[in-house]
């Protein structure tokens, strides 16, 4: 008779205030129903929690108590557009963010219509080959699913979903994956069974691409993008 048996893992977050302004951190995720938990100090700017999790995907952040209501959201502090993500795999490892930095001064959000401007020519480049690396053909199809799992996918789901080709898709993978955007798990099953995960700058992305895309459904017919 076989037995199935459930991978936990004791998994560590870390919050790094370099502001040194925080007095009670808190932490709080979707591995207890978003139920806040005081962290505990190790050493100046330095806060600690481990929490046993079993297999699955977490989402989680962090909360400073100033009196009102909700607190101080840190992953804000900390340049997050969306929750960190962490991952507790079928074998027990744990894979994505379990950290946040604070940085000592509050960072300045890039609000200008043409951010280009400021940009060094090393910088330019570097945003240029990225964008370049977005825009190859079903690039954002594979990522939209993937950020849009959460969870780790297989690679049949991603073909389906992304309406794309196994050889096409392939090539889209190993691209995200060399870049940092998506993160691959091979487990030790038979078959073994392969897994793709978005990794948390990706998730970052989420926002301005589900905006690219409604963007995309309500415009497309207007600019003449149909087809009989």
């Amino acid at each position: 008779m076989n037995s199935s048996r459930i991978s936990v893992a004791d998994v560590s977050f870390v919050l790094y205030d370099e502001s040194e302004q925080l007095t009670m951190p808190h932490i709080k995720g979707s591995f207890n129903d978003w139920v806040l938990i005081p962290m505990k100090k190790e050493e100046d700017g330095i806060w600690t929690y481990t929490q046993p999790m079993t297999e699955g995907t977490y989402e989680w952040g962090m909360v400073e108590p100033d009196g009102s209501e909700w607190g101080t959201w840190l992953p804000d502090k900390a340049g997050h557009r969306v929750n960190l993500v962490v991952t507790v795999s079928r074998g027990g490892g744990v894979d994505g963010s379990t950290s946040i930095r604070i940085p000592s001064k509050p960072l300045k959000y890039n609000n200008r219509i043409n951010p280009f401007t400021g940009l060094s020519e090393k910088n330019r480049k570097g945003v240029d080959d990225l964008l370049k690396l977005l825009s190859k053909a079903s690039m954002l199809n594979v990522l939209h699913v993937i950020i849009s799992a959460r969870e780790p996918v297989r690679f049949g789901k991603i073909q389906r979903l992304a309406g794309t080709s196994a050889t096409s898709l392939s090539r889209r993978l190993k691209e995200l994956e060399s870049c940092g955007l998506v993160r691959r798990a091979t487990h030790k099953t038979i078959p073994p069974t392969v897994e793709y995960q978005a990794t948390q700058v990706a998730f970052e992305m989420g926002p301005s691409l589900i905006q690219l895309y409604n963007w995309a459904i309500e415009n497309h017919g207007k600019l003449g993008f149909t087809h009989a």
